[in-house]
């Protein structure tokens, strides 16, 4: 290692009859908060519904959509697969909905709880976040809604970002002419599972890793974040010929809110090539903090690579009174003599 671096979801079936006669279809339509660079309005083209109804004073809840995929068409309206379902009136409803970049979740199990203290809540149970699966999440509730005979309008859902996104910038702190080569970003030591509820106001809880981390056997959970484009930093030039810096900013990775009490880490391989086009440095470099995450929320972390983080020592020159000019030596008079 070159050096430590400091940084600045069972569910029951429908038993009330529900028909065209005693109500209005039910319906959806969407909007994304604080839309990210995966998931936003203008690509927001499906999602997956869970949810259901407590009859009128009743303490369980019936299932009504479990999972159903609800897709935008070309016209702008939102659809769901399968027959169409019918609001029941005086019935308490609740929907929740999930995209992760229009697909199922694959690491993780959502649920829509119809009994016991989670009854009218949704979760997803043992949701994975790393290496693995790097997918924005986003996800909407309604509130209770009451269904009517008639005049039931369409359930507007908000969706807002659940994960943390982070990214890292990297700078230069080297003299201008070096070049400096980044790669192999990661996270590491990250939580990587976690349970979430809309029961929560936090959402997210019993987190964990799937791997203990381990640096002499090489083992941790880890987040890699990739480098679109070049991946060399510069200092700027100035003089006659001035040239702006060059900074490399990483691909956004996604994780689980969280407030860390241990340390991750952040670990990228760096290649210091000198004005000559020699590279007088190549090896991994670490540095671990201990952040708290929050959901919806972005993070960058600004990175300055210096000769003292690349494990390399500028060549200094010195001259002072015991190490400078040293005096002249005199040596003995010497006699000439002329016209003897």
């Amino acid at each position: 290692m070159a050096g430590v671096l400091a940084l600045t979801s069972c569910s029951n079936s429908d038993v009330l009859n529900e028909n065209p006669e005693s109500g209005s279809v039910i319906g959806f339509n969407s909007y994304v908060s604080n839309s990210s660079r995966a998931v936003a309005n203008e690509n927001f083209t499906k999602f997956f519904v869970y949810g259901g109804y407590q009859p009128k004073d009743a303490t369980d809840y019936h299932t009504v959509f479990s999972g159903v995929e609800v897709s935008k068409s070309v016209d702008n309206k939102w659809t769901y697969s399968g027959a169409s379902k019918y609001w029941v009136a005086d019935a308490s409803y609740k929907f929740y909905a999930y995209s992760c970049e229009h697909i199922e979740l694959s690491k993780g199990a959502p649920s829509f709880v119809t009994t016991a203290d989670d009854a009218g809540h949704f979760k997803i149970t043992d949701y994975i976040c790393g290496d693995a699966h790097q997918h924005d999440l986003v996800f909407a509730e309604s509130g209770a809604i009451t269904g009517k005979e008639t005049g039931n309008s369409a359930v507007s859902l908000t969706f807002k970002h659940v994960l943390s996104k982070v990214n890292v910038k990297f700078k230069s702190g080297f003299p201008a002419g070096f070049k400096i080569n980044i790669s192999d970003v990661q996270i590491r030591n990250m939580y990587d599972k976690a349970n979430f509820s809309s029961k929560l106001a936090e959402r997210w809880s019993d987190h964990s890793r799937t791997v203990a981390y381990d640096a002499a056997s090489s083992k941790w959970t880890k987040t890699t974040l990739n480098i679109t484009g070049t991946n060399t930093i510069e200092a700027a030039v100035t003089g006659d010929t001035p040239k702006d810096a060059v900074d490399v900013t990483t691909d956004t990775g996604y994780f689980i809110p969280a407030a860390y009490t241990d340390n991750i880490y952040l670990n990228f391989k760096i290649a210091v090539v000198d004005s000559e086009g020699t590279t007088i440095k190549s090896d991994y470099i670490q540095g671990s903090f201990t952040p708290t995450w929050s959901i919806s929320t972005a993070y960058t972390y600004n990175v300055t690579v210096n000769g003292s983080a690349a494990g390399v020592e500028a060549i200094e020159f010195t001259v002072d009174a015991d190490n400078g000019i040293e005096e002249w030596t005199e040596s003995p008079a010497n006699d000439f003599n002329f016209g003897s």
